[in-house]
């Protein structure tokens, strides 16, 4: 089966070690790094509606786009190697450059990558172009990072278990993994706070997006001040954090998940006597393109 089935979620908790929290802050980590080991976190997710979409139609190859360390190309390579499926993958970026180790694990993995320019990147939205693509090599079509309505709906199984706290703390690219976990407290009629930071520097455009988007029944807040410079910036704060964290048996990665426990760390005196769940995105191979950072386990 290419896709893992659906866990029992509490397997895969821990507490958040307590050096990172108030001492009346009650704090709980998803690791979806754990649920398996080539479909890292959340893309797994995200890929069960693209993998069903594909298993009902007539389609010859997966086709989709991402940079040169993305976690969700890294992803799609594993289910297209699990599932003896072509798949080819759009880098931004140059076939000139040394390949990064993700790519590597890509190419290794049987994946086809073609590398875009500036200008061809900035096409990766266009439908037209999509749909030219789509008939030129009998391929699905996946939007960069699993976005779309089939990847909201393995997220919004996200929601049983977060129902169960009174805040739900997630880092946010996309913001798909976000906006499904949404659409499932909604469903359920939850109270359950939904706490985003953005590890984006997009100059308010999530946000304006959430307030169009997001269900009216669920209640949410997005952090703004967390990405650090930007997308993927790592500081020397940060990688301290990473550091200490492996010291704890909690292993983050810089694009998101470390920006999200350090968002808590500097808000947990104001949360005393709250119930969080942190969702802990994956993405641990990513950590190679780093200097001073390997790659981690997710024992």
């Amino acid at each position: 089966m290419p896709l893992p089935a659906p866990p029992v979620w509490q397997a895969f908790l821990q507490p958040l070690p307590a050096a990172a929290a108030s001492p009346s802050l009650y704090v709980d980590v998803l690791r979806l790094d754990r649920v398996d080991p080539g479909l890292s976190g959340n893309k797994w997710l995200k890929l069960q509606g693209w993998w069903q979409q594909f298993q009902d139609g007539h389609y010859q190859s997966l086709l989709s786009f991402g940079g040169a360390h993305s976690n969700h190309l890294h992803a799609l390579a594993h289910l297209a190697a699990r599932a003896q499926v072509p798949a080819r993958l759009l880098v931004r970026g140059y076939a000139s450059a040394p390949l990064t180790p993700t790519l590597q694990d890509c190419l290794a993995l049987g994946a086809q990558l073609e590398f875009l320019d500036r200008s061809q990147w900035a096409r990766r939205y266009d439908l037209s172009w999509q749909q030219m693509l789509a008939a030129q090599h009998q391929a699905l079509v996946i939007p960069e990072g699993g976005a779309g309505e089939p990847g909201l709906q393995g997220c919004r199984a996200l929601a049983e278990l977060a129902a169960g706290y009174d805040q739900v703390w997630l880092a946010v690219g996309s913001g798909t993994t976000a906006l499904g976990l949404a659409q499932g407290l909604a469903a359920l009629d939850s109270r359950t706070l939904l706490v985003g930071v953005n590890a984006v520097a997009d100059q308010g455009e999530r946000r304006r997006q959430w307030q169009q988007q997001m269900p009216a029944a669920v209640s949410w807040q997005l952090i703004d001040d967390a990405h650090g410079g930007g997308f993927a910036r790592c500081s020397v704060q940060l990688l301290a954090l990473i550091q200490r964290y492996d010291a704890l048996g909690l292993p983050l990665e810089p694009v998101y998940t470390a920006k999200l426990v350090q968002a808590l760390e500097q808000r947990s005196a104001l949360l005393a006597g709250q119930r969080l769940l942190l969702v802990h995105s994956g993405g641990l191979q990513g950590r190679r393109g780093y200097p001073g950072l390997g790659r981690a386990t997710s024992a």
